[in-house]
């Protein structure tokens, strides 16, 4: 007996993804109702049997799924995306994304060069971030510098998005001149990159350099308060960390986070400043900050360096079961 298998249907017109997404119950389902890979698992067989798989919208929202950092699992990406036929643009940027944002993030750059050589899709600026994400994860900034010089003859060296992914690859790694260059060439930067700069100072040990890109922030959000006072706390300027907080406190449009506590409870915990120390869990409880592992042993700390373990015990005794 012959078998009949079900026809793929047609492909949409790009003016007709939604409608073309609303008008499949499987895709529908997996746009609404899906929320882990079982449930993928599910929706990306029934796509297989009646042949909607083929299509590259259908294939590239199996993909989308499978690369989101919640519940997404890149190997079953990978699987997913070497079996799309005719992979689009949309597709190859998920899955350079999901691989730089995971603990494979040299996978990121293999693809990008697979893109290159065996696709007839071409790299967009939101491709390029992904990858130089992937560089800095691996520390590989001479090689990302490489990637920079086709940015720039591809004229997208200005484009915010590509830049500060740049700029955070040459910080992070520690080419302080490269990053210099690109941030003194712009002086009308956002938040985002005067925030990369102070951080990437502040990491590398610059930390006079960083205050001073501190100081002469425009616009001062949350994160550049407690990337400075976290810095000094790394570089062992304890008493500057808890003189800026005071000063954080007198911007009422800035509010800290667990962050800020943490930074200044280890500065309190080197300095054995068991006084600032309780006022600083103090005001943790006064505002209702959340008694996570990561606080709840930062104060604990603070007061077992400072040499009350009373206090120590205390803080162990009623804090939440979650929070340690």
């Amino acid at each position: 007996m012959a078998q009949f298998c079900c026809p793929s249907p047609p492909p949409p017109a790009p003016t007709s993804i939604s409608q073309f997404i609303s008008d499949q119950p499987n895709l529908t389902l997996l746009e609404t109702h899906c929320s882990t890979m079982k449930d993928l698992h599910k929706i990306h067989c029934q796509l297989i049997k009646t042949g909607l798989f083929n299509d590259p919208i259908a294939a590239s929202r199996v993909l989308a799924f499978c690369t989101s950092p919640i519940a997404g699992n890149m190997n079953y990406a990978r699987s997913v995306f070497s079996r799309i036929r005719k992979s689009n643009l949309f597709s190859w940027n998920h899955i350079i994304r999901g691989f730089s944002n995971s603990s494979n993030p040299e996978v990121a750059i293999t693809l990008f060069v697979e893109m290159l050589v065996n696709s007839l899709v071409q790299p967009s600026r939101l491709t390029y971030p992904f990858v130089f994400k992937a560089y800095s994860q691996l520390g590989f900034a001479h090689e990302g510098a490489q990637l920079h010089g086709r940015v720039i003859k591809s004229g997208l060296q200005d484009d915010p998005f590509v830049r500060n992914n740049i700029l955070s690859m040459y910080a992070n790694c520690g080419f302080l001149s490269e990053a210099g260059r690109i941030f003194d060439r712009h002086p009308d930067f956002d938040p985002v990159t005067w925030n990369i700069m102070l951080m990437g100072l502040a990491k590398c040990g610059e930390i006079e350099e960083s205050r001073k890109v501190f100081d002469e922030m425009p616009v001062r959000n949350m994160i550049s308060w407690n990337s400075m006072i976290s810095g000094y706390v790394r570089n062992g300027k304890f008493v500057e960390a808890l003189e800026l907080f005071g000063q954080m406190q007198e911007d009422a449009a800035v509010k800290p986070s667990e962050f800020t506590m943490v930074s200044l409870l280890n500065a309190c915990a080197c300095l054995g400043a068991i006084r600032q120390g309780e006022w600083i869990h103090g005001y943790i409880v006064k505002n209702s900050f959340e008694l996570n592992p990561i606080v709840v042993t930062a104060i604990i700390d603070m007061y077992c360096k400072c040499g009350s373990i009373d206090r120590a015990l205390d803080a162990f005794k009623t804090a939440p079961k979650k929070g340690l």
